[in-house]
């Protein structure tokens, strides 16, 4: 939104400027002044981005008006106004940084075009000191401060509320840059909840850091109400955020401050879930221990099915447990090493389970049903029973291009042979289509579609039938998905059938 001054001294013209200029005053402050010296006053209360002003004024000219205004803001756009055609005070305005110069009578078009440009060099520049503000911030912060940085970082004396606030996960693919709540928006809502030079920028894709100046009298619970603030409004756009603070005194640094930020996150980041600086209690995980003895039965037995529905337990009661990432990557690390050991495998494959790869990898999740696929296609290579080389995984797709042949009839899901053959079922697909050129449901669908053709040339009758015999119960879905395949109705497929023997026939 931009602050837009109009310098006009007779009451006439003014009128007219105003109703011109109607179509900006809902996104923008228009501020009226009928001489230069009532608007000289009004930009040290706050300065204007723009001035529309007429040249020829008493007292204070329009140019000596747009000159002390400049002083005020160096970055001040103009648009000069006069009714006299004169080089001289054009060139005179255009000396003291006027943007455009204008003849009188105003024709709409042509301010309009003017001040387009101007509101939207005044959005570039501002959008570019913003972001060497933010990066010197970030630099301060990262405690890489050059001397002028540090002579900024003098600047920001006082109390200041340091809110880290980050979103999903440290190495989610979902980022800022994808959320629904724009830097915008955010910075927006900030300026209106909080009093004071407020600041908010990205320390990197997906952590975002908040600075309100605070009063040295506000007490804890006062502060903590303020991020719980900030925590809950942006998850109404973001359903998994987490958000540490901490607060910054006169004598600290800010990378400091950033570090204790960092370190709380790394406490408390959980799976799938939103945090606010929890009350960490040990976990209990007695009854997960539990399942990781019945996942080494079902590993000794090579139970593919009981093995997932037994992995999902677990993970259900990590996420009860309210763990955190480091927590989970501990467990999880010491979980490896007990079913290594009972199982009596390799040794030498320890360290691709180690607790820091582990970490590495949960950072990178978004749900736990990430971590599920991950973990059941970490232990299927650990199979007791393995009998098939998974040197070569393109081998498993004849086999499955044949089980398809046998069985379209019934009910086939991608997930069952994943298990079997010890492989996530997003590697398997992607392999699937890879090797054939469709998907693994489209395939299913091109093969019963022609398993229907086939029936309905032999003569069969009803459509209900066909239905059945490649796999679909309801016959109405059955019409619709043959009609998308073919472009017909089976129904139109078979008299097609039927009476095109005939016209060949005469």
């Amino acid at each position: 939104m931009m602050r837009i001054f109009l310098i006009e001294d007779e009451w006439l013209a003014m009128d007219e400027l105003m109703h011109i200029m109607k179509p900006y005053a809902e996104q923008h402050t228009l501020v009226c002044y009928e001489n230069g010296e009532d608007a000289l006053e009004g930009a040290l209360q706050a300065a204007p981005d723009i001035i529309i002003s007429d040249i020829r004024m008493p007292g204070l000219s329009g140019l000596e008006t747009l000159q002390r205004l400049s002083s005020i803001n160096p970055q001040l756009q103009a648009i000069m106004l006069s009714g006299y055609n004169d080089f001289e005070y054009a060139r005179a305005a255009i000396k003291l940084g006027a943007k455009e110069y204008i003849l009188k009578p105003v024709v709409e078009k042509e301010l309009y075009e003017v001040l387009n440009r101007l509101i939207a060099s005044v959005i570039s520049e501002e959008n570019k000191i913003q972001m060497a503000r933010d990066w010197s911030l970030t630099r301060m912060m990262r405690g890489l401060r050059s001397n002028q940085e540090s002579n900024k970082e003098d600047q920001l004396s006082g109390n200041w509320l340091v809110c880290a606030i980050l979103l999903r996960n440290w190495n989610s693919e979902h980022t800022w840059a994808h959320s629904s709540l724009t830097m915008n928006h955010f910075s927006s809502w900030l300026q209106t909840q909080f009093e004071g030079d407020t600041k908010c920028f990205d320390m990197d894709v997906h952590l975002r850091v908040v600075m309100i100046p605070v009063p040295k009298a506000d007490k804890e619970s006062k502060l903590r109400r303020k991020v719980n603030q900030i925590h809950d409004f942006v998850c109404t756009y973001e359903q998994v955020v987490h958000t540490v603070y901490h607060s910054k005194k006169e004598q600290d640094v800010l990378e400091a401050s950033y570090r204790i930020c960092l370190r709380l996150l790394e406490d408390q980041v959980r799976l799938d879930v939103p945090t606010f600086m929890p009350i960490l209690q040990p976990p209990h995980l007695a009854p997960v221990w539990d399942c990781v003895r019945l996942i080494e039965i079902h590993l000794r037995e090579s139970k593919y099915a009981k093995l997932n529905m037994e992995i999902r337990r677990m993970l259900d009661g990590l996420h009860r447990a309210a763990i955190n990432l480091k927590q989970m990557s501990v467990f999880l690390s010491d979980f490896f090493y007990a079913l290594k050991y009972n199982l009596n495998l390799n040794k030498n494959d320890l360290e691709s389970f180690s607790m820091d790869s582990i970490y590495e990898f949960i950072k990178s999740c978004d749900t736990y049903s990430t971590l599920q696929e991950w973990l059941l296609g970490k232990l299927g290579g650990m199979m007791v029973d393995n009998s098939m080389d998974m040197s070569h995984p393109k081998q498993i797709i004849p086999i499955l291009l044949d089980y398809v042949q046998q069985h379209y009839s019934e009910t086939i899901h991608l997930q069952d042979f994943a298990v079997k053959y010890h492989l996530s079922v997003g590697y398997l697909s992607k392999l699937f289509k890879a090797e054939t050129g469709s998907n693994f449901s489209e395939y299913i669908v091109d093969t019963r579609m022609k398993k229907a053709q086939e029936l309905l040339q032999g003569g069969y009758k009803k459509i209900s039938e066909i239905s059945q015999m490649v796999g679909y119960e309801d016959p109405k879905f059955f019409s619709q998905t043959f009609k998308r395949w073919s472009g017909i109705t089976p129904a139109d497929y078979k008299k097609k059938e039927i009476n095109e023997p005939t016209l060949k026939g005469k």
